[in-house]
């Protein structure tokens, strides 16, 4: 036996998984890579054809499989929350292989996937990146990590002691005690119809062991359902339980209240608290997450969920998943991704008094300093439930993204994520506003002008708030506010401004603040059921002098949807219509002609197309069919699709192309 194949089989009996890094030229690392691939292997990102190479963007159907040879070619660019996934689909005894170009120059090389970090594909030329110089000084820490670099030996890799490891379900599909312990305690609450948290780190049989308690369920006759993030989420619990099993999304439950006997939730940190507390309240929940995995944060449910579930039923029970199910306790290859990607990061105890300072620390100063990066990262899991891996490369590598931290003595107890965005050219704004062009990032400018047709919002500067979290060990003392107040003195634009679900607690601090709404999303986030609010606060006097225009055209607008679907939510909201309707019938004519030749989008422009045919269709030579038609599309709770039938119409798109050519006849009409 050859000594790489006396390696592979001690780490098969082991259980154990190791990462190799070959590093060099992309042809070089392909043709290394290629003597360690076989049939039950998956390469990932650029590579040979017999190798049948996928692309990063089909991870999320490779998850739940497990493959002995995993490859990923980094020259095509290192994609933090791919890289993470897919480490995670190795099996026990099986090797990882991380291609990449020569360590020393990696950081310098400008990775292929910074273009998702930056507004325009050309601004990533050049970007150095401190996220790869901080995964390669943790790489070559780590004792157990293999090299095989272009010009230098290949590697010898160190013999593990033996330690047998054994896989081998039970009457039951459970994998050891622990998972049996887990399944008595699932079975003994839902027979009690109390709730019921189950939590594991990611490769513990957590989703499959919710597929075998519903396979159990359903047999007892008890109608089920499980709820997730996303059908993709979903899809391991789905299998095991053998057909016994419905998904359902989260907002849809709630709409909807179907009876049941038990709802499972799977990846619940993934979904918000409160939408967790109402499912709580209305039915008998099993609460399963992975605590540090890619999916979300688990911190936001530890800290947040658990006190609040345990006020709501104290008799809750609840159980942890300890051991791997899929690969050994000594397995070296988990804490590594977990080092690398921060997943495990966890913010201090903060004092519970004290006088706050801020800093504004580069992000050279975050990838150099890991205690703080740590630290600050696991504050920001807090705030946010779909923070990721991904957020930790862009915190380092993004231009214009930084972080405002509050400290109190030694300890970051407050972190406000900052980004700055606008100051567009002329020609960019003009096409925004078309919707010929969407550009990465500049949410606020882009979407004032495409949404709201606003085309001079282009041209301000903004800082954009993307999280502001407050560790839960002193939340309601105000530090919030002192926050917010401190990234407006530290501002240097036209405006500091956020979008965030509008929940009415978020919408009442906002505005607190001096912060005013200027925009509201349509669609209600799928697993949040919140809409998303737009608010700016003016800083420069020209700010000053544009906003009350912009937000007497989004009350007019706003006017015109209260009449529709988001007529009960803006009744609980009343703080979003301060200011009286005012629309520009110049600037609706001007914007109308656009979606009349074809540009622009109709959920943005039907509050505007509905004024104009308010004032010209008296008077417009329309058939009564046409007249119908127009009137029926520009109603505020239209169905596009539902319509398009019910007009003789082919569908959605044939129904908007009818709408332009009927608005075309409405401008050309002489008034």
């Amino acid at each position: 036996m050859t000594e790489h194949a006396a390696w592979l089989a001690r780490l098969a009996l082991n259980g154990e998984r190791r990462l190799l890094v070959i590093s060099g030229r992309a042809d070089w690392c392909e043709r290394q890579a290629g003597a360690w691939f076989g049939p039950d292997g998956l390469w990932l990102g650029p590579g040979p054809d017999a190798c049948a190479p996928q692309p990063l963007g089909h991870i999320s159907r490779l998850l739940g499989r497990e493959y002995r040879v995993l490859v990923y070619n980094a020259h095509g660019g290192f994609h933090p929350q791919a890289f993470g996934a897919l480490l995670g689909t190795a099996r026990a005894g099986g090797l990882v292989l991380l291609l990449c170009p020569p360590l020393a120059l990696w950081p310098a090389r400008g990775d292929p996937d910074l273009a998702r970090h930056v507004a325009l594909p050309e601004q990533a030329e050049g970007l150095y990146s401190l996220f790869l110089q901080r995964l390669v000084r943790l790489l070559q820490e780590d004792p157990e990590v293999l090299f095989h670099c272009e010009g230098g030996p290949a590697p010898a890799p160190r013999l593990p002691p033996p330690r047998p490891w054994r896989c081998r379900p039970d009457r039951h599909g459970c994998l050891n005690p622990g998972q049996r312990h887990a399944l008595a305690v699932l079975l003994a609450a839902t027979r009690r119809r109390r709730p019921v948290l189950l939590t594991a780190d990611r490769g513990r049989g957590k989703s499959a062991l919710l597929g075998r308690l519903a396979a159990r369920l359903a047999r007892r006759g008890l109608s089920l359902a499980l709820t997730a993030p996303s059908p993709a989420t979903a899809a391991r619990a789905l299998e095991h339980a053998a057909g016994g099993l419905g998904f359902i999304a989260p907002d849809a439950l709630l709409a909807t209240t179907p009876p049941l006997d038990v709802l499972l939730v799977d990846e619940a940190a993934a979904i918000p608290v409160p939408m967790l507390l109402a499912l709580a309240q209305r039915y008998c929940c099993v609460f399963a997450t992975t605590e540090h995995g890619y999916e979300g944060t688990g911190l936001g449910f530890q800290l947040k969920f658990r006190p609040a579930l345990a006020r709501l039923a104290p008799e809750r029970r609840q159980a942890r998943l300890e051991e791997p199910a899929r690969w050994s306790r000594h397995d070296p290859l988990e804490p590594l991704v977990f080092r690398l990607l921060a997943l495990d990061a966890d913010p201090p105890s903060p004092p519970p008094a004290g006088r706050l300072r801020f800093t504004l620390p580069e992000p050279a100063g975050l990838a150099g300093d890991e205690t703080l990066l740590r630290q600050v990262f696991g504050l920001l899991a807090l705030a946010h439930y779909q923070t990721n891996p991904d957020d930790l490369r862009r915190l380092l590598d993004a231009p214009g993204h930084r972080l405002l931290l509050a400290w109190r003595g030694p300890v970051p107890v407050a972190a406000a994520w900052l980004v700055r965005e606008g100051e567009l050219a002329p020609a960019l704004g003009r096409e925004i506003r078309q919707g010929r062009r969407r550009p990465r990032g500049h949410l606020l400018p882009q979407s004032l002008a495409f949404h709201g047709g606003l085309e001079a919002a282009c041209g301000f500067s903004y800082q954009r708030v993307t999280r502001i979290v407050v560790h839960p060990g002193v939340q309601r003392q105000g530090l919030g506010g002192q926050l917010l107040a401190e990234v407006v003195r530290r501002a240097d634009t036209d405006f500091v401004g956020a979008s965030f679900g509008a929940s009415p607690e978020l919408l009442a601090f906002w505005q607190q603040q001096g912060f005013r709404a200027v925009r509201l999303g349509l669609t209600a986030d799928g697993v949040s059921g919140m809409h998303a609010a737009m608010v700016l606060r003016p800083l420069s006097e020209r700010a000053r002098a544009v906003l009350p225009g912009w937000r007497a055209q989004f009350a007019a607008d706003l006017a015109f949807f209260a009449r529709g679907p988001l007529a009960g939510w803006l009744r609980r909201h009343p703080g979003l219509r301060l200011l009286p309707p005012l629309a520009d019938p110049h600037r609706d004519a001007r914007l109308a002609a656009e979606f009349a030749r074809g540009h622009r989008d109709l959920a943005a422009d039907r509050p505007l197309l509905a004024r104009l045919a308010g004032h010209r269709l008296g008077q417009a030579r329309l058939s009564i069919a046409e007249r119908a038609l127009l009137t029926d599309l520009l109603d505020p709770g239209a169905d596009t699709v539902t319509l398009a039938r019910a007009h003789g119409l082919a569908g959605q798109k044939a129904a908007i192309r009818a709408l332009r050519r009927l608005v075309g006849l409405l401008l050309a009409d002489p008034q």
